[in-house]
């Protein structure tokens, strides 16, 4: 984000926006039931007065009905770890054009949702890409009920890494 001497942001192609109090991560991964919703609620869970999460998923629309397990799943993580309260109400929304805008920083969680991102949207310049691979990815190959478990409590802890990661690179 860059800003002109008279305090506006620019937002490219020649126009201006009035300078934001709140910065908006975008988190996106594939369904929007596992990863995103745990980025999202992590970093809104930290209450910072001027920054808010959101997030949506590359194949969310496809895989919602398949992805009610994961989502519940995700769900009972965030209470395990005391942030059930910050999860969005719902899961499986679609990336779209409409979602991205506004978003001061986009992260993928990995470069396979990036590159589904490419297909999808155009995705800002400073857009990052993590290394969170989600179950069934290769990395996390979970075949047994306590092997998802702790394959969701990696990705978990990953998620966690990377926002303090994000948090002192934008502060």
């Amino acid at each position: 984000m860059r800003l002109d001497l008279a305090g506006m942001r620019f937002i490219g192609k020649g126009r201006y926006a009035v300078p934001m109090t709140q910065v908006i991560v975008h988190f996106i991964c594939r369904g929007n039931s596992f990863r995103s919703i745990i980025a999202e609620a992590y970093l809104n869970s930290l209450k910072f007065k001027n920054l808010k999460a959101v997030s949506s998923g590359t194949t969310a629309a496809l895989d919602r009905a398949g992805n009610l397990a994961a989502y519940t799943e995700t769900l009972r993580l965030l209470a395990e770890n005391g942030i059930r309260e910050f999860a969005k109400v719902g899961y499986g929304d679609q990336l779209t054009h409409a979602r991205l805008e506004g978003a001061d920083d986009v992260i993928c969680m990995n470069q396979r949702v990036y590159d589904e991102c490419l297909q999808l949207v155009t995705l800002p310049g400073n857009t990052r890409i993590w290394s969170v691979a989600d179950i069934g990815e290769p990395g996390r190959i979970a075949d047994t009920g306590p092997r998802r478990r702790l394959c969701r409590e990696e990705a978990y802890q990953e998620i966690v890494e990377g926002i303090r990661q994000l948090i002192s690179e934008i502060s």
